[in-house]
């Protein structure tokens, strides 16, 4: 059976859509059709990343990643090697700071961010014992 794992959302996600709605009232209070256009369409987006951002272990072993409009990304679970927990500030299918580092092929792979991270990556070590976690600060 596939679980799935909604992201950890960060307190500066929260203050983006926090901004973006302020400026949607203020596009309508000042009537500018371009602003109040393009901050709808902002806050579209940001919601639609916010709704939609989660992880899928599979129960035939892959790790699927979802971001919003972002092409889905996939993984064999066989095929990562090791789990850091990390704070890297760059862009990742995660919409917090307190993520986790996959590594494949001596490489970064991806960052991301479940909610449940003990459980998360303890499914993963059960599907492939061999994941090594290159620190255990917050990890199992």
């Amino acid at each position: 059976m596939d679980r799935v794992f909604k992201s950890k959302i960060g307190w500066w996600y929260h203050l983006l859509i926090i901004v973006l709605a302020v400026l949607c009232v203020i596009s309508v209070l000042h009537q500018n059709v371009a602003a109040i256009v393009t901050s709808l369409v902002a806050s579209a987006l940001t919601l639609h990343v916010f709704f939609n951002t989660y992880y899928v272990i599979t129960a035939d072993g892959m790790l699927l990643l979802r971001c919003g409009f972002f092409p889905k990304k996939e993984i064999a679970i066989a095929d990562i090697e090791a789990l850091q927990p990390s704070i890297l500030p760059v862009f990742s299918y995660s919409l917090s700071l307190d993520r986790i580092v996959i590594w494949k092929e001596g490489k970064m792979w991806m960052l991301i961010s479940p909610q449940n991270e003990k459980e998360f990556v303890k499914l993963l070590k059960k599907i492939n014992p061999d994941i090594q976690i290159k620190s255990n600060e917050g990890l199992l």
